[in-house]
């Protein structure tokens, strides 16, 4: 199985005399395929990031797309450690975490909504009102160590061995996931706002599912993951379409609005009127003398 650890043996081996410079191109492109697929999908978090440190504020991102990442991810490595399929996309997964983590930090620095609250650690975790809306970055670590500890604690009970349980495990991580854009069409729905998302990171969702969705047909991925990722592509087209419908009628209404509010432009067209009126009675008057 091909990933980017063999991409050096296979240059450095004894036979690479004998491969054709075909066979060298092959190897340089799954090289190029895995380091893109670990990438890609993470490149519009990055934006996101320099975004929100640019403006000094976090509107336009749901911390719970981090939550749904992070979840989805940790189940994932554990799913990995039972399967042990590709392992870029083990890479995928922790790579993932750590770019989700720095943005959740970003966010907590910039949010102006979150209300710093003093009461003890564990009373902050388990109020479910403010769950994954806590003001301190310490809170959302505990929170991901005791979730890594409990699914560690009851693989290790139950076995990697078990086999329903390993598919179970590559079944909830990538629904976790396949969820992704829904706080944002759910936000979007409320809101009717579109400027506020990051395009970028719509963008980015979307090149990076379909980069997804080809990488798992193309390598040996379980069944799960390729539906799920088909799903998540399907839930990115329905957030475009939404995006594109919002923006449209947004920006009608703005336009219908500018007009009727604007007393300058109705006061210029008012006196386009009365000037054509004056224009058609002279002419009117004109006709009436020259035919008398």
């Amino acid at each position: 199985m091909e990933n980017l650890f063999t991409f050096e043996q296979k240059l450095n081996n004894d036979n690479t005399s004998q491969k054709t410079f075909g066979d060298i191109i092959v190897i340089i492109f799954n090289f190029l395929f895995d380091v893109g697929f670990i990438i890609l999908p993470s490149i519009g978090y990055i934006h996101q990031y320099y975004k929100i440190m640019t403006l000094k504020k976090t509107e336009g991102f749901s911390k719970f797309i981090s939550f749904i990442l992070i979840t989805s991810f940790i189940i994932r490595i554990f799913f990995w450690i039972g399967k042990r399929f590709e392992i870029t996309i083990l890479i995928n997964a922790i790579f993932g975490i750590l770019i989700q983590l720095l943005l959740l930090r970003i966010c907590l620095k910039y949010d102006l909504t979150i209300k710093k609250n003093e009461n003890n650690i564990f009373k902050r975790l388990f109020n479910l009102k403010e769950f994954w809306n806590w003001p301190y970055f310490i809170d959302y670590l505990i929170f991901l160590i005791f979730i890594s500890s409990l699914i560690g604690i009851i693989s290790l009970i139950i076995g990697y061995d078990n086999e329903p349980y390993v598919f179970a495990l590559g079944v909830l991580t990538s629904l976790i996931e396949s969820f992704l854009d829904v706080p944002q069409i759910y936000e979007l729905y409320k809101s009717k706002d579109p400027f506020t998302i990051s395009y970028l990171l719509v963008f980015g969702w979307i090149c990076g599912d379909m980069f997804k969705v080809g990488y798992f047909f193309l390598r040996d991925t379980p069944i799960q993951l390729i539906a799920c990722a088909i799903f998540q592509l399907t839930t990115d087209i329905i957030l475009i379409a939404q995006i594109l419908y919002y923006r449209i009628k947004k920006k009608r209404f703005e336009k219908n609005n500018e007009n009727k509010s604007d007393p300058n432009k109705m006061d210029i067209n008012s006196k386009i009127n009365d000037n054509s009126e004056m224009f058609e009675q002279f002419n009117s008057d004109s006709s009436t003398v020259i035919s008398s």
